[in-house]
């Protein structure tokens, strides 16, 4: 006689991880004059070297190029014409993370013709990141004594006399962007067996109580009664429930609402259409859609902006298993399109969609905004340097591209539209969820698309490659960026204007 077959046991995962105390604000200040007691960490254009001391006969003040002194340290820019923002930042971060692991106390100092040509907001933004994550590596689970050895207490940004009063109203945006940051960075960082759906609630949980956010998560039986099939399907191969996270932020004058949504794919292995074995351990990165969305509203809610914002992010665990989904499956998603599965590595779009259209069903969005390491298209078509922005609306895109021009967090705009939906119709469903070789960043943004109601501004972020990078460039150390949140949060300033 055939034994019964057993129930698959969910496990009990454990939410307390002490890892994740929510990062500070880093110590940094802005003031008028250097002290000669402290040391410096000085840039210098080509043509300024001809004002400083003691400087060895061989510095040149090329781009990059590097002297110590009994001062601190000197930092080559270029030619003056040369400098913009974008090699500003690169020359900044590898300074400032040699800085870190060197000197305790120092200023930071550029001259005011250089303020001026980088952008007295961007300069400062740029330092202030920079330094945050100097001071903040992502080796989290390392033992004490192979941890990075950071020296650095605090910092000063010397600035003009004529700078001192926008400079500090900036500086203290900066350094509220910078904590949420790190906070998106070590959410990152954690490998699968850390950061699971659970302790991303958790990471919600604490995210709500300190910064006054009202907030919601759905389990496995809501989310069954609910119906929210692109879930559960994902889902369904996993000992780790999923949960769909809602956090509301309001403020009492607010005239606009901002709606972001974040894929939280905790470990994929791309289930039955499994992944090559090369790298997939840096699929723990594919949640960081989530990470942005969540760390993004905790930066809008802490600098209490003038708008209402909501975040929804969906958290699930891509495994293979027995009970795994299959290529050929068929589900119904919340919205009530059936969908065919016939590449189970084409997971985020499944749960995108379902959170989208719970936004849609409780919200009313002025921009509807979602976030995803999406498709390794995107990373072939803009490398690590741009997010791929899709969208149905003028209006969204202006603004994001908008943003992104200030915050300096590059976007590239990309095609969506009816001719990519064509190439996701299914024989036997209402959509297919891949669409052939060929345009599948455009696909499978236009498969997000049609859980998109007439008239919604919406936009998609494909960050697969800027999310996570591997060498350092910008503002970004190799590892989990932090990419987003500045944008983000400058997308609802420009939405409160």
């Amino acid at each position: 006689m055939p034994q019964p077959k057993k129930s698959i046991q969910k496990k009990t995962i454990s939410t307390k991880i002490p890892y994740l105390a929510y990062p500070q604000k880093i110590r940094c200040q802005v003031t008028l004059e250097h002290d000669s007691k402290r040391h410096s960490v000085r840039f210098v254009s080509q043509s300024e070297i001809i004002n400083l001391k003691n400087i060895p006969s061989f510095f040149k003040g090329k781009m990059g190029e590097t002297v110590h002194t009994q001062e601190g340290i000197v930092v080559g820019l270029g030619e003056e014409k040369d400098i913009d923002a974008d090699s500003f930042a690169d020359t900044l971060l590898q300074a400032l993370l040699t800085a870190a692991t060197k000197l305790e106390r120092y200023d930071i100092i550029l001259s005011r013709e250089n303020f001026e040509k980088v952008g007295l907001k961007t300069a400062i933004k740029v330092i202030v990141v920079s330094q945050s994550n100097a001071e903040y590596p992502t080796d989290l689970l390392k033992g004490e004594k192979n941890k990075q050895k950071i020296l650095v207490k605090d910092t000063r940004i010397v600035i003009p006399t004529v700078f001192l009063s926008a400079a500090e109203e900036i500086l203290n945006e900066a350094l509220i962007e910078a904590r949420h940051i790190n906070a998106m960075r070590q959410t990152q960082a954690l490998p699968g067996n850390f950061l699971t759906p659970q302790t991303m609630d958790a990471r919600a949980d604490d995210i709500a109580k300190m910064f006054s956010i009202k907030k919601k998560s759905f389990g496995l039986n809501e989310l069954e009664k609910m119906g929210a099939g692109g879930i559960l399907a994902v889902t369904v191969g996993s000992t780790r429930e999923p949960r769909l996270i809602v956090l509301e932020y309001k403020h009492a004058k607010a005239k606009r609402t901002l709606g972001l949504v974040g894929k939280g794919v905790t470990f994929d292995s791309g289930g039955i259409s499994l992944k090559p074995g090369a790298d997939m351990h840096e699929m723990k990165y594919d949640m960081s859609g989530s990470a942005m969305a969540l760390h993004a509203i905790a930066a809008i809610a802490e600098q209490k902006l003038e708008i209402n914002a909501v975040c929804v992010i969906a958290m699930v665990e891509n495994m293979p298993s027995g009970s795994a989904f299959k290529p050929g499956d068929v589900y119904t998603a919340l919205n009530g399109q059936t969908v065919e599965v016939q590449n189970t590595d084409a997971e985020g779009r499944l749960i995108l969609g379902d959170a989208l259209t719970y936004v849609q069903k409780h919200y009313k969005t002025d921009l509807l905004i979602n976030m995803a390491t999406l498709t390794g298209a995107c990373v072939i078509a803009l490398g690590d340097f741009y997010a791929g922005l899709f969208s149905n609306s003028p209006f969204a895109r202006t603004t994001i591209e908008k943003a992104a021009e200030v915050s300096h967090e590059p976007v590239w705009s990309l095609p969506v539209g009816k001719r990519y939906r064509k190439m996701l119709k299914s024989t036997i469903a209402d959509i297919n969820n891949v669409g052939g070789r060929y345009g599948g960043a455009s696909t499978a943004a236009a498969f997000l698309e049609s859980f998109i109601e007439e008239g919604q501004p919406w936009a998609h972020l494909d960050i697969a490659g800027v999310g996570m990078v591997k060498k350092a460039f910008n503002v970004y150390t190799p590892s989990g960026s932090g990419y987003g949140v500045r944008l983000l949060t400058q997308v609802a300033r420009q939405l409160m204007e």
